[in-house]
Parts: structure tokens; sequence; C-alpha cells
């Protein structure tokens, strides 16, 4: 037990993985949700999706498990013609973090992205930069594929402060009319705390018309509150209305990397957007 207690302090004492925050809406469904982000979710998802949703949105999320609170505020602007780009802070238990993401499209189906993260530790003010790169392409009004490289730069530094270069593949499938499926792949070539490939996996269902149910599942998925990686399920509820998101989401963990065991969390988000 002792033994167990102290490999979940180490996993909150190192700074960061490759996700710094999961949105209600991505906890839902299972932190799957890179093929088509919502709104300000691209920010930390696939920057390169900010060009297909042409919006200036804010938003403020909650999240308190059995270990403590993450607190976070976002603004993108995607309708400027130039590129699109979005911004967003996040306070979590064990460090603060800045993200920035801008996106182009190349042609009208094509986006490109860079990610940055900035991470300051609470306890020791020690901090990290890294970047990410992704690229969406909409290869039918069914099917939505992205690629997105997290943690570009990988070092032996960067590697113990825990952000290894991860690649995902970012599925997105309409099978039926209000049914959205993602499927979300990842691989960590030098990921040591656990398998070095997993994946993430959701559905959101849509009811009359501005209401949404969200289920997912991860295995060898990330969990940004607790900074590790484990299996678990999600599940929430969402309300789009013309100019405002309301977002919950639930998620238990049933075991994750490093020897952290059971744990829940819950979230809360409100995103306006015009």
């Amino acid at each position: 037990m002792l033994k167990k207690i102290s490999l979940g302090l180490i996993l909150l004492a190192t700074p960061s993985l490759a996700v710094e925050y999961q949105s209600p809406r991505t906890l839902g469904l299972g932190g799957a949700g890179r093929g088509g982000p919502l709104l300000n979710d691209s920010i930390y998802l696939n920057p390169s999706y900010a060009s297909f949703t042409p919006t200036y949105s804010l938003t403020g999320g909650y999240l308190w498990f059995d270990k403590g609170r993450n607190y976070n505020l976002s603004v993108e602007d995607s309708r400027t013609e130039m590129f699109q780009a979005g911004m967003g802070y996040t306070k979590r238990e064990q460090n603060s973090t800045l993200n920035l993401g801008a996106s182009k499209t190349l042609i009208s189906n094509l986006g490109i992205g860079v990610g940055a993260k900035y991470v300051i530790d609470n306890d020791t003010g020690s901090k990290t930069m890294n970047f990410s790169l992704s690229s969406s392409y909409i290869a039918t009004p069914w099917a939505y594929v992205s690629v997105v490289v997290d943690n570009v730069l990988e070092s032996a530094d960067t590697q113990a402060r825990n952000l290894y270069r991860t690649v995902y593949l970012g599925t997105k499938f309409l099978p039926l009319d209000k049914v959205t499926l993602y499927v979300d792949p990842l691989y960590s070539p030098n990921y040591k705390l656990g398998p070095k490939a997993g994946v993430a996996a959701g559905a959101e269902i849509t009811v009359m018309s501005d209401f949404l149910l969200r289920l997912g599942r991860f295995q060898h998925g990330e969990i940004s509150h607790l900074n590790t990686r484990g299996i678990g399920n999600g599940i929430g509820l969402g309300y789009l209305g013309p100019k405002v998101r309301f977002d919950y989401s639930f998620t238990r963990i049933n075991s994750a990397d490093g020897g952290y065991g059971l744990s829940t969390s819950n979230s809360l988000e409100t995103t306006v957007f015009f």
C-alpha cells in the first residue's frame, strides 16, 4: 500500500504529459476527439482543425478529482483569413501551463497546424517548452483523419519531465445521422512508464438536436490531471446552443501506469462563441 501511495505521489509531482488539459467533451469521449475537436479543444488536441471551425470563442473549465482541482481558461479566434489561433491557460495541482495553437488551410479540406506549450512547475519553478505539429484532412463528408505529433523536441531532459514524443492518429466517422464515432490510436516510441501504444475511443450522440450524450473508453490512454496513462471509461453530457455550450463529464480510472489505483473525476465547462 505504501509503495502504491509513493508511486502515486511521484506521478503527481512530474511536470507534464503530452496533453495538459482535457475538456469535459474530451473526457466524455474517453480522451478521443482529435479527428474533430470542437471549438477550443483544438488548442490542446489538434491545432490544425481550428481552420474548419470559424468562430470567436471563450471557454472556462473546472475539474475536480480525489487529489485536487484543475482550472482552465482559453480563447480562440479562428475567423481571421491569414491564420487561425488560440491560447489556453491551465492551473493544475503540479504545474501551470500556457498552450498556444495556430493553423492554416492549404486547400479547402486540408489544414496544417503548430502548437506550443510552456510549463512552469509549481514547486520548483522550473520551466519547459515544447511543440506539436498537426494536419487534418476531411477525406469525405463522413470520414475525417488527423495526424498529430506532440512533444516534437524529445531529449533525456524532456523524458525526465515525462514529456515523451507521441504520435496520434485521430479519426472521426459519421456512420449514422446524429451519431459520431472517434478512434484515436497513440504511440510513444520511448515511453518508459508502461505500454508504448494506446488508444482512446468514443461516441457522441445528438439528442433532440441540442443535447449530446458521450461515451468513451481509453486503453493505456492519457489522463492529463494525473500526469500518467491508464485504463478507464468516460461519460459526458453536453448542450450546444446558438452561442453557448455547456459540458459535463464523469471519468472512472480503473488502473494507471506507475501503480496509481482507482480514481474518479468530474469536469464542467462553459463556452461562449459567435
